[in-house]
């Protein structure tokens, strides 16, 4: 992932479920036009039907300051690279967004599905009750794991690769045997936080799921013995330098 694109400078905003939605999209409009980029609104929705059902996006609709897409179609084929509205995505067409590196993203119908985003991003509240960071924060030799497969896997494929799944796999599953826990959310924070795709982090977390839940995969490619102990080791180090 090395030679990522930074995604860190992207600003990023979301209004929760818990506000009405007519709101909401209001909301996230005057944010998205005060980014002043000159350009139109990108408009993520699950279905067309969901104009009828929002004034707001009605009258975005009407006016022509929108452009919509919806998710049955790749958000990576959104007709402007103008600041994006999310619309009560989930989690894996949020990530999608990403790829593209629009002007800025915000989400509306924001929830607890979306804490790892939230935690990696520290996306700015426009209203709502703040979602919670993933919790508990994630071991220190798991966040040594997920650095060591950001040096590995290949950035323009993510995990889709057949041997960068394979070695992460082996690195799961090294990891499990060694006592450590994680959850696929606490992956795909770490993930995204070390400038993943976020196609690739949403499939490091499915293929944790995978690996906790004990699914049987077929290892070919494996790191050299005594891996975890040079996590142990780096962690040990991070801790001492008062590091991530």
């Amino acid at each position: 992932m090395m030679f990522e694109s930074d995604r860190s400078g992207v600003p990023r905003a979301y209004v929760t479920a818990d506000v009405a939605a007519v709101d909401a999209i209001g909301l996230a409009a005057d944010w998205g036009w005060n980014l002043n980029t000159g350009q139109r609104l990108g408009i993520l929705i699950p279905h067309r039907t969901a104009i009828e059902e929002n004034s707001g996006l009605a009258q975005l609709d009407r006016s022509g300051e929108g452009v919509f897409a919806t998710w049955r179609y790749s958000a990576a084929n959104a007709k402007t690279s103008g600041p994006q509205i999310a619309y009560y995505p989930d989690l894996e067409h949020l990530l999608e967004v990403e790829r593209r590196m629009p002007a800025g993203i915000v989400l509306v119908g924001a929830d607890e599905t979306h804490r790892s985003w939230v935690t990696a991003y520290s996306p700015t509240l426009l209203a709502g009750k703040p979602i919670a960071a993933v919790e508990p924060a994630i071991d220190p030799v798991v966040a040594v794991a997920v650095a060591t497969f950001t040096d590995s896997v290949n950035s323009s494929t993510g995990l889709v690769d057949r041997r960068d799944r394979s070695k992460v796999t082996d690195g799961l599953q090294r990891l499990l045997r060694h006592g450590y826990a994680f959850t696929p959310e606490q992956l795909i924070a770490a993930a995204l936080s070390a400038n993943w795709q976020g196609r690739a982090a949403f499939a490091l977390g499915a293929l944790a799921d995978d690996v906790l839940r004990g699914v049987r995969k077929q290892v070919r490619e494996r790191y050299a013995d005594g891996i975890v102990e040079r996590w142990q080791a780096a962690a040990s180090d991070r801790g001492r330098e008062g590091g991530p």
